[in-house]
C-alpha cells in the first residue's frame, strides 16, 4: 500500500522512507530500486512532505521500468533525458499524470546529473515528423535480410544500422560516426558514446548489448557500420544500398530510432544471432 509517514523537514531521508512503499509497486520492486531512491532523496535533501512523496513515488516507478529494460540503476544513465522520454512513451495512466512525470523528471534531471544533456532542455517532438517505427515481425525480418546481404560490408552495415538504431536509438546524425573505441562496459551495462551534436554516453539495450560488443571486436580502426567516410549523408547512402525482398520495409536509420522510442518495443531474440 502507499504509505505516509509523518516525518518533519529535516528528517533524513532513509528515515522516512524506511517505512514507506509507492503504491505502484510490489514489495520486491519496491526493494530491488530503494537503495537507488533513498540516494537521490538524500542528494534532493527531501524532507519527506507531499512534494517529496512526489519525487520518490515518480522516480521509484522510473527506476524500476529501467530495471525492466536491462539499465542499470545510475543517475546518469536513468535520469539521461532519452531514458527519460523513452518512460513516459511506455507509461500506462491519464495524460494529465504522465505530464506530471515529464515535468517532474526535468526538474530533478538536472539536479541528479553531472554529465547528462539536460541543456538545452528537451524540446517536445511533434508525432507528426516521426517516422513510424517498425513492427515486430518488420524488425525481425530486416534482422534475417541483414545476414543475406550480397556482401560483407553490407552485411556489417545492416547488422550496425540495426542494433544502433534498435539497441541504442541513434539515428543518421550519430550510427555511422561509432567506432570501437566508443564502445565500452560501464556500470553495469554497454555505453556507445555519440558526439555532436550532443555529446553523451548512451546506453544500449540488454538484449542488443551482445551484438554491439561483437560489432566492437570486429571493427578494428573502421566505423562499427564499416569503412572511414564522414560524409553527412552516410547512413542514407548505406541504408539504400542495403537489399530487401519485394513487400519488405527498406532500412531506415530514423525509423529504427522511432522503434527505439515506441512504447511496444519488439524485443526479444530478434537481435540474436
Amino acid at each position: 500500500m502507499h504509505q505516509r509517514t509523518g516525518a518533519k523537514n529535516g528528517a533524513r531521508p532513509q528515515q522516512w522512507l524506511h517505512s514507506y512503499r509507492p503504491e505502484n509497486l510490489t514489495a520486491d520492486q519496491w526493494a530491488a530500486v530503494r537503495p537507488f531512491v533513498a540516494d537521490c532523496a538524500h542528494r534532493l535533501g527531501l524532507d519527506g512532505g507531499a512534494a517529496s512523496l512526489r519525487a520518490v513515488r515518480i522516480l521509484a516507478r522510473l527506476a524500476s521500468w529501467a530495471l525492466s529494460q536491462g539499465l542499470p540503476l545510475d543517475a546518469e544513465v536513468v535520469l539521461d533525458p532519452d531514458t527519460v522520454e523513452r518512460f513516459i512513451a511506455s507509461a500506462v495512466g491519464p495524460a494529465r499524470s504522465l505530464a506530471t512525470y515529464r515535468s517532474e523528471l526535468r526538474r530533478l534531471g538536472p539536479r541528479l546529473t553531472l554529465r547528462a544533456p539536460w541543456e538545452p532542455p528537451a524540446q517536445a517532438l511533434c508525432r507528426r515528423q516521426v517516422a513510424l517505427p517498425y513492427t515486430t515481425a518488420e524488425l525481425r525480418r530486416l534482422h534475417v535480410h541483414a545476414g543475406a546481404q550480397p556482401t560483407q560490408s553490407r552485411v556489417l552495415a545492416a547488422r550496425a544500422l540495426l542494433a544502433l538504431g534498435a539497441g541504442a536509438g541513434l539515428d543518421g546524425r550519430w550510427v555511422t560516426h561509432v567506432g570501437a573505441q566508443d564502445v565500452f562496459t560501464a556500470r553495469g551495462g554497454v555505453l556507445v558514446r555519440v558526439s555532436e551534436p550532443t555529446t553523451r554516453a548512451v546506453p544500449v539495450l540488454a538484449e542488443w548489448e551482445d551484438e554491439v560488443l561483437a560489432l566492437k571486436a570486429t571493427a578494428g580502426d573502421e566505423y562499427l557500420v564499416g569503412g572511414y567516410s564522414t560524409a553527412r549523408n552516410r547512413a542514407g547512402s548505406l541504408a539504400a544500398s542495403l537489399v530487401v525482398p519485394s513487400g519488405c520495409p527498406k532500412f531506415s536509420a530514423s525509423r529504427l530510432r522511432s522503434t527505439w522510442w515506441s512504447p511496444t518495443l519488439p524485443w526479444g531474440p530478434v537481435c540474436r544471432s
